[in-house]
Protein backbone atom coordinates (compact mmCIF):
# COMPACT_ATOMS: atom_id res chain seq x y z
CA UNK A 1 0.00 0.00 0.00
CA UNK A 2 1.17 3.46 -0.65
CA UNK A 3 2.73 4.68 2.14
CA UNK A 4 0.86 8.37 2.09
CA UNK A 5 -2.60 7.36 1.33
CA UNK A 6 -2.56 4.33 3.82
CA UNK A 7 -1.89 7.29 6.45
CA UNK A 8 -5.17 9.35 5.01
CA UNK A 9 -7.40 6.37 5.33
CA UNK A 10 -5.99 5.65 8.91
CA UNK A 11 -6.66 9.23 9.69
CA UNK A 12 -10.03 9.37 8.30
CA UNK A 13 -11.34 6.16 10.05
CA UNK A 14 -9.91 6.85 13.10
CA UNK A 15 -11.42 9.97 12.88
CA UNK A 16 -14.60 9.00 12.37
CA UNK A 17 -14.61 6.89 15.24
CA UNK A 18 -13.72 9.52 17.22
CA UNK A 19 -16.33 12.76 15.98
CA UNK A 20 -18.93 10.11 15.78
CA UNK A 21 -18.83 8.11 18.75
CA UNK A 22 -16.06 9.17 21.03
CA UNK A 23 -13.74 6.06 20.28
CA UNK A 24 -10.19 6.12 21.31
CA UNK A 25 -8.19 7.16 18.15
CA UNK A 26 -4.63 6.79 19.67
CA UNK A 27 -2.59 4.88 17.36
CA UNK A 28 1.46 4.84 17.01
CA UNK A 29 1.46 5.28 13.61
CA UNK A 30 0.23 8.68 14.14
CA UNK A 31 2.14 9.90 17.34
CA UNK A 32 5.51 11.06 17.80
CA UNK A 33 8.20 9.07 16.49
CA UNK A 34 12.02 7.83 15.42
CA UNK A 35 10.91 7.72 11.89
CA UNK A 36 8.01 9.70 11.63
CA UNK A 37 6.52 13.00 13.05
CA UNK A 38 2.88 13.79 11.95
CA UNK A 39 1.32 17.18 12.82
CA UNK A 40 -1.85 19.33 11.60
CA UNK A 41 -1.20 23.42 10.84
CA UNK A 42 -3.97 26.08 10.94
CA UNK A 43 -2.71 29.73 10.57
CA UNK A 44 0.06 29.88 13.29
CA UNK A 45 -1.10 26.62 15.51
CA UNK A 46 0.65 23.12 15.26
CA UNK A 47 -1.36 20.47 16.40
CA UNK A 48 -0.72 16.81 17.50
CA UNK A 49 -2.71 14.08 16.52
CA UNK A 50 -5.27 14.06 19.25
CA UNK A 51 -4.86 17.68 20.01
CA UNK A 52 -5.92 17.95 15.87
CA UNK A 53 -9.01 15.69 16.75
CA UNK A 54 -10.35 17.74 19.95
CA UNK A 55 -9.99 21.27 17.82
CA UNK A 56 -12.45 19.71 15.44
CA UNK A 57 -15.04 18.57 17.60
CA UNK A 58 -14.91 21.55 19.77
CA UNK A 59 -15.18 23.30 16.29
CA UNK A 60 -18.13 22.08 15.77
CA UNK A 61 -16.82 19.80 12.69
CA UNK A 62 -18.76 16.10 12.50
CA UNK A 63 -17.22 14.20 10.03
CA UNK A 64 -14.27 13.44 7.82
CA UNK A 65 -14.01 12.57 4.29
CA UNK A 66 -11.43 11.36 2.19
CA UNK A 67 -10.93 13.73 -1.03
CA UNK A 68 -9.23 13.10 -4.85
CA UNK A 69 -7.93 14.85 -7.60
CA UNK A 70 -8.02 13.58 -11.25
CA UNK A 71 -4.74 12.17 -11.83
CA UNK A 72 -2.57 10.81 -14.62
CA UNK A 73 -3.60 7.73 -16.39
CA UNK A 74 0.29 6.61 -15.29
CA UNK A 75 -0.21 7.00 -12.00
CA UNK A 76 0.15 3.54 -10.69
CA UNK A 77 3.83 3.64 -12.79
CA UNK A 78 4.38 6.02 -9.66
CA UNK A 79 2.51 4.82 -6.72
CA UNK A 80 5.80 3.50 -4.79
CA UNK A 81 7.30 7.31 -4.58
CA UNK A 82 6.48 10.30 -2.56
CA UNK A 83 3.23 12.55 -3.97
CA UNK A 84 2.48 8.66 -5.97
CA UNK A 85 -0.97 8.37 -4.59
CA UNK A 86 -3.93 10.07 -5.51
CA UNK A 87 -5.61 11.23 -2.78
CA UNK A 88 -4.88 14.45 -2.06
CA UNK A 89 -5.86 15.16 1.39
CA UNK A 90 -8.97 14.82 4.04
CA UNK A 91 -11.68 17.20 4.17
CA UNK A 92 -13.22 17.92 7.44
CA UNK A 93 -17.89 18.67 7.28
CA UNK A 94 -19.69 20.07 9.68
CA UNK A 95 -19.34 23.87 9.73
CA UNK A 96 -19.92 26.72 7.33
CA UNK A 97 -16.00 26.66 6.97
CA UNK A 98 -15.34 23.83 5.08
CA UNK A 99 -11.48 22.67 4.94
CA UNK A 100 -9.16 20.16 3.33
CA UNK A 101 -5.92 18.90 5.03
CA UNK A 102 -3.22 18.89 2.22
CA UNK A 103 -0.25 16.94 3.32
CA UNK A 104 3.20 17.46 2.76
CA UNK A 105 5.96 14.81 3.11
CA UNK A 106 9.78 16.05 3.90
CA UNK A 107 12.37 13.60 4.44
CA UNK A 108 15.36 13.87 6.83
CA UNK A 109 18.34 11.51 5.59
CA UNK A 110 21.12 10.95 8.20
CA UNK A 111 23.65 8.64 8.29
CA UNK A 112 22.23 5.66 10.55
CA UNK A 113 18.54 6.22 9.56
CA UNK A 114 15.61 7.99 7.48
CA UNK A 115 13.30 10.50 9.40
CA UNK A 116 9.71 11.99 7.98
CA UNK A 117 7.89 15.43 8.85
CA UNK A 118 4.43 14.62 7.76
CA UNK A 119 2.70 18.32 8.34
CA UNK A 120 -1.13 18.67 6.80
CA UNK A 121 -2.10 22.26 6.58
CA UNK A 122 -5.48 23.73 5.97
CA UNK A 123 -6.98 25.07 2.80
CA UNK A 124 -10.48 26.00 1.88
CA UNK A 125 -12.04 23.46 0.41
CA UNK A 126 -13.06 23.95 -3.04
CA UNK A 127 -15.17 21.53 -4.39
CA UNK A 128 -14.64 21.95 -8.25
CA UNK A 129 -11.49 21.54 -7.97
CA UNK A 130 -11.87 17.93 -7.10
CA UNK A 131 -13.46 15.04 -8.02
CA UNK A 132 -17.31 14.83 -7.38
CA UNK A 133 -17.69 11.58 -4.60
CA UNK A 134 -20.87 9.96 -5.62
CA UNK A 135 -22.19 7.84 -2.92
CA UNK A 136 -22.93 4.67 -4.37
CA UNK A 137 -23.58 1.45 -2.51
CA UNK A 138 -20.30 -0.21 -1.45
CA UNK A 139 -21.66 -3.33 -3.37
CA UNK A 140 -21.80 -1.59 -6.85
CA UNK A 141 -18.02 -0.97 -5.61
CA UNK A 142 -17.40 -4.18 -4.58
CA UNK A 143 -19.09 -5.52 -8.08
CA UNK A 144 -16.50 -3.15 -9.97
CA UNK A 145 -13.38 -4.20 -8.24
CA UNK A 146 -14.37 -8.16 -8.24
CA UNK A 147 -14.62 -7.65 -12.12
CA UNK A 148 -11.08 -6.32 -12.47
CA UNK A 149 -9.53 -8.45 -10.09
CA UNK A 150 -10.71 -11.72 -12.40
CA UNK A 151 -9.81 -9.80 -15.44
CA UNK A 152 -6.34 -9.12 -13.87
CA UNK A 153 -6.17 -12.42 -12.35
CA UNK A 154 -6.34 -14.50 -16.01
CA UNK A 155 -3.72 -11.87 -17.31
CA UNK A 156 -1.45 -13.08 -14.98
CA UNK A 157 -1.49 -16.67 -15.75
CA UNK A 158 -1.00 -15.32 -19.57
CA UNK A 159 2.19 -14.13 -18.83
CA UNK A 160 2.99 -16.42 -16.95
CA UNK A 161 2.89 -14.65 -13.47
CA UNK A 162 0.86 -16.92 -11.78
CA UNK A 163 2.57 -15.61 -8.33
CA UNK A 164 0.50 -12.39 -8.05
CA UNK A 165 -2.51 -14.92 -9.56
CA UNK A 166 -2.62 -16.83 -6.57
CA UNK A 167 -0.89 -14.52 -3.82
CA UNK A 168 -2.79 -11.38 -4.06
CA UNK A 169 -5.46 -11.32 -6.61
CA UNK A 170 -7.15 -14.30 -6.19
CA UNK A 171 -7.09 -14.12 -2.22
CA UNK A 172 -8.37 -10.67 -2.86
CA UNK A 173 -11.59 -12.34 -4.62
CA UNK A 174 -12.28 -14.59 -2.25
CA UNK A 175 -12.46 -12.20 0.70
CA UNK A 176 -14.85 -9.90 -1.13
CA UNK A 177 -16.96 -13.02 -1.44
CA UNK A 178 -16.69 -13.42 1.84
CA UNK A 179 -15.48 -17.22 1.17
CA UNK A 180 -11.71 -16.36 3.29
CA UNK A 181 -12.05 -14.71 6.46
CA UNK A 182 -10.57 -11.08 6.17
CA UNK A 183 -7.14 -11.02 7.46
CA UNK A 184 -6.27 -8.15 9.80
CA UNK A 185 -5.91 -4.93 8.33
CA UNK A 186 -2.69 -2.75 8.88
CA UNK A 187 -5.09 -0.81 11.14
CA UNK A 188 -8.10 -1.65 12.60
CA UNK A 189 -11.45 -0.21 11.37
CA UNK A 190 -13.25 1.06 14.28
CA UNK A 191 -16.87 0.01 14.94
CA UNK A 192 -18.76 2.61 13.47
CA UNK A 193 -18.08 0.58 9.87
CA UNK A 194 -19.95 -2.19 8.65
CA UNK A 195 -18.66 -5.29 7.75
CA UNK A 196 -19.27 -4.29 4.29
CA UNK A 197 -16.74 -1.21 4.22
CA UNK A 198 -14.02 -3.76 6.32
CA UNK A 199 -14.37 -6.53 3.17
CA UNK A 200 -13.82 -3.87 1.16
CA UNK A 201 -11.06 -2.66 2.46
CA UNK A 202 -9.33 -5.29 3.58
CA UNK A 203 -9.69 -6.44 -0.38
CA UNK A 204 -8.02 -3.39 -0.96
CA UNK A 205 -5.16 -3.93 0.70
CA UNK A 206 -4.66 -7.74 -0.33
CA UNK A 207 -4.58 -6.75 -3.84
CA UNK A 208 -2.23 -3.69 -3.84
CA UNK A 209 0.81 -5.00 -5.66
CA UNK A 210 2.33 -1.15 -7.06
CA UNK A 211 5.34 0.08 -6.16
CA UNK A 212 8.77 -0.11 -6.78
CA UNK A 213 11.30 -2.95 -7.04
CA UNK A 214 10.02 -6.50 -6.56
CA UNK A 215 6.32 -5.20 -7.37
CA UNK A 216 4.02 -5.45 -10.25
CA UNK A 217 5.52 -2.91 -11.86
CA UNK A 218 8.45 -4.29 -11.83
CA UNK A 219 8.85 -8.34 -13.11
CA UNK A 220 5.51 -8.22 -14.69
CA UNK A 221 6.00 -5.67 -17.11
CA UNK A 222 8.83 -7.57 -18.71
CA UNK A 223 6.94 -10.71 -18.94
CA UNK A 224 4.00 -8.51 -20.49
CA UNK A 225 6.50 -7.52 -23.08
CA UNK A 226 7.96 -10.83 -24.15
CA UNK A 227 4.42 -11.89 -24.72
CA UNK A 228 3.73 -8.58 -26.97
CA UNK A 229 0.76 -8.13 -24.55
CA UNK A 230 2.38 -4.58 -22.99
CA UNK A 231 -0.94 -2.70 -23.84
CA UNK A 232 -3.25 -5.09 -22.00
CA UNK A 233 -0.60 -4.90 -19.21
CA UNK A 234 -0.80 -0.85 -19.09
CA UNK A 235 -4.46 -0.86 -19.43
CA UNK A 236 -5.52 -3.30 -16.47
CA UNK A 237 -2.91 -2.19 -13.85
CA UNK A 238 -4.64 1.38 -14.55
CA UNK A 239 -7.86 -0.19 -14.29
CA UNK A 240 -6.57 -1.87 -10.72
CA UNK A 241 -5.08 0.89 -9.60
CA UNK A 242 -7.97 3.35 -10.12
CA UNK A 243 -10.99 0.74 -8.89
CA UNK A 244 -8.27 -0.13 -5.77
CA UNK A 245 -8.37 3.77 -4.66
CA UNK A 246 -11.78 4.60 -5.23
CA UNK A 247 -13.01 1.36 -3.30
CA UNK A 248 -10.79 2.45 -0.68
CA UNK A 249 -12.21 6.05 -0.58
CA UNK A 250 -15.37 4.51 -0.67
CA UNK A 251 -14.57 2.30 2.35
CA UNK A 252 -13.70 5.14 4.91
CA UNK A 253 -16.01 7.88 3.47
CA UNK A 254 -19.11 5.42 3.98
CA UNK A 255 -20.06 6.89 7.14
CA UNK A 256 -20.32 10.24 5.93
CA UNK A 257 -24.21 10.58 5.61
Amino acid sequence: MNGEVHQQLLITALGNAYLIRGIDASHPELIYQESMHVQFKYQEHSLSWIKWLDYLRESGYQRLMLVSSQAPSSSWQSSGLVGGGKPIGVRTIGTALDIVWRPNWQVHRLPSKVTWDVSYTAEPYEAIRQEQHAFKPLSEYKAHLHHILQQISIFAEQIDQTFWQQQFFNPAIEILQGSQTAPKLAFELPEVYAEEAYRLLNAVYKAWVFGGMGSWNDDPANSAHSHQLEQQYRDLSEQLYTALLQCAQAAVNSVVL
